[in-house]
């Protein structure tokens, strides 16, 4: 599954010149707690979260009287406060390596763009509903689990898979790869458009590869 499929298209944005508070603002209104931002040109510059904004209010320690604090909070602009250079993900990125990617380095969302034009926005709630997508139960599917394939050391596994599938000639929803927490290799998730997948399994047993039954 690619992050094309799951992403947020066309989002909001903002310039470094916004002011912070037109910012929040914009965020409060349609309840999004990030903004790409962008320049004159559409290229992506930095990311603002909420987060950023909160840390940018001043204490409640301050010395300022509030005529002080709120003329330097309308004059505080993005460019002050976002991220800058944020870590992107591409429109043809793999749903899984985002996920790992964003475990490793603890972030919740990535714009997406490819070149230097923004395309739009993943957060962890779309990769979510995405993994939820294809594990959660449906009428009329099956899921498969295969465990332990060792993708970056047998080549052509995926092609073997494919073969398996496609001579069995069940149509498929979506397969899903995610290395296993604790041993070596990946489970592979298999949503099948077949409530009846016992040749199917059968047939990727006797290929070679370790199938867990899972109810649909």
């Amino acid at each position: 599954m690619k992050i094309r499929n799951w992403m947020t298209p066309n989002p909001l944005t903002v310039t470094p010149e916004t002011l912070l508070m037109d910012a929040k603002k914009l965020m409060a209104t349609n309840n999004i707690r990030r903004l790409p931002v962008v320049d004159k040109k559409g290229r992506l510059v930095g990311l603002l979260t909420r987060h950023l904004i909160i840390e940018a209010m001043p204490s409640g320690a301050t010395t300022l009287s509030v005529h002080e604090l709120h003329y330097l909070l309308e004059k505080l602009t993005v460019g002050e406060v976002m991220q800058k250079d944020p870590l992107t993900v591409g429109p043809d990125d793999l749903v899984q390596n985002v996920i790992l990617l964003g475990h490793q380095k603890g972030i919740g969302a990535f714009p997406v763009v490819e070149g230097d034009k923004l395309m739009g926005i993943v957060t962890e709630s779309e990769i979510f509903n995405a993994v939820m997508g294809l594990i959660a139960p449906r009428e009329g599917t099956s899921l498969i689990v295969l465990q332990d394939v060792q993708l970056s050391k047998e080549v052509g596994a995926t092609s073997r898979i494919a073969s398996v599938i496609e001579k069995r000639g069940v149509p498929v929803e979506a397969i899903f790869t995610m290395p296993h927490r604790t041993r070596a290799g990946n489970n592979v998730y298999i949503r099948a458009r077949t409530p009846h997948a016992a040749n199917l399994m059968a047939d990727l047993d006797a290929a070679g590869f370790r199938v867990v039954p899972i109810p649909a």
